[in-house]
């Protein structure tokens, strides 16, 4: 048989180019948009899972709002994938359905948006949850740009649809719909700024070494892509606009769309991997634990280093010490506790926060040369 005639077959699709599941000809694109969704799925599941299995036993309200914007994904890809098994990248006249595909289109793209700002939220509560517990000014900050990004989420829903049916989504294009999605983006590319300007300012207060800043900054900083991908959607859509409405020209629009979204859930759970996690739970401040033990009267000191504890660290010094040469001695001992915070949810385990409260107690032992112990105890909360 001629390599390039079509074999027998009972599959239900066109095989004039072979036994292809999608072909791609000039009459139909869905090859690019099944190629494009499925690898949006697999790519924002994929990360989902390292996300939970990385954080299983510290979850906290972020990690389920990405669960519920991955669901809402989920259905945006569900949505996609019946427009194709019904006609969606196929030209008009191919498709008896076209009702029922631009039902499923304008359902991906309510989805869509729910899906987007779900994902901002989670990672506002990420920011909140590791930088901020006890500072006022910090925690207003989050909670404003929380509030502000679930109001330009409704608005992006309403914008998006009133007005806009979705029985005649390919008979006709919405009224100002170029309009209508340049508000959508204006506002998700104003939500993403204020998603990566919030971290280095958080991070930047931070009694941490500029390594680890910057490991942190720029773990959050991969949603830079996000904006990219949200102004190429945009012109898509003008693109769009300005071609006759049918299932086979808003192929490129829904490409992007993929994109789009499945970026935007990847991006949200690269500042939750393990590498990144370690730096953040790092033991600022109590790396310098140290023992000295001194003998005679020229002050020399034999340094040893010390390991840290999870709980704190124990520093003991014996040093010769006498206001006349004499075998007087005093004894000084410096202890340091690091109390992790505890997160305030429903669960019990550790939480994954950088603030650390900070107690040294310094306690000094003198002996005179009458043999009295003088006591001298400072203690510093820090």
């Amino acid at each position: 048989m001629h390599p390039l005639m079509p074999e027998h077959t009972s599959i239900p699709w066109d095989t004039s180019v072979g036994n292809r599941f999608a072909p791609y000809n000039d009459s139909n694109h869905s090859a690019t948009l099944w190629i494009a969704s499925l690898l949006g799925l697999i790519y924002a599941f994929g990360t989902l899972f390292i996300r939970i299995f990385v954080k299983i036993k510290v979850l906290g309200i972020d990690d389920y709002l990405i669960i519920a914007s991955s669901l809402a994904a989920l259905g945006q890809f569900i949505t996609i994938f019946e427009g194709l098994t019904h006609g969606l990248g196929k030209s008009s006249e191919l498709v008896p359905d076209v009702v029922s595909i631009g039902k499923w289109v304008f359902s991906s793209r309510l989805l869509l948006l729910i899906s987007l700002y779900l994902a901002k939220c989670s990672g506002m509560l990420l920011l909140r949850r590791l930088f901020v517990r006890d500072d006022r000014s910090n925690s207003m900050l989050c909670d404003i740009s929380l509030g502000f990004i679930v109001i330009c989420g409704i608005t992006s829903v309403f914008v998006g649809t009133i007005g806009c049916p979705s029985s005649t989504f390919f008979a006709q294009h919405c009224d100002s719909q170029v309009m209508r999605w340049s508000v959508v983006t204006g506002l998700d590319v104003i939500t993403e700024v204020i998603s990566l300007v919030i971290p280095p300012y958080l991070v930047w207060q931070l009694q941490m070494k500029t390594e680890f800043k910057l490991r942190v900054i720029s773990a959050f900083s991969f949603r830079i892509l996000v904006i990219v991908f949200s102004v190429l959607h945009l012109d898509a859509w003008i693109k769009y606009t300005n071609a006759p409405a049918s299932p086979f020209t808003v192929v490129p629009t829904l490409i992007w769309q993929q994109t789009l979204l499945g970026y935007t859930l990847v991006s949200a759970t690269i500042p939750n991997l393990k590498a990144f996690l370690q730096s953040l739970s790092t033991n600022w401040g109590i790396d310098w634990g140290y023992s000295s033990n001194a003998y005679g009267t020229n002050g020399t000191f034999e340094m040893s280093n010390m390991k840290r504890s999870a709980v704190g660290s124990h520093i003991e010094a014996d040093i010769p010490f006498s206001r006349q040469p004499s075998k007087a001695k005093f004894r000084t001992e410096v202890k340091s506790t690091v109390r992790d915070h505890h997160s305030i949810g429903s669960h019990d385990s550790q939480d994954l926060i950088i603030r650390k409260d900070t107690h040294f107690v310094i306690e000094t032992e003198e002996v005179d040369d009458d043999g009295i112990h003088l006591h001298n105890h400072i203690s510093r909360k820090k």
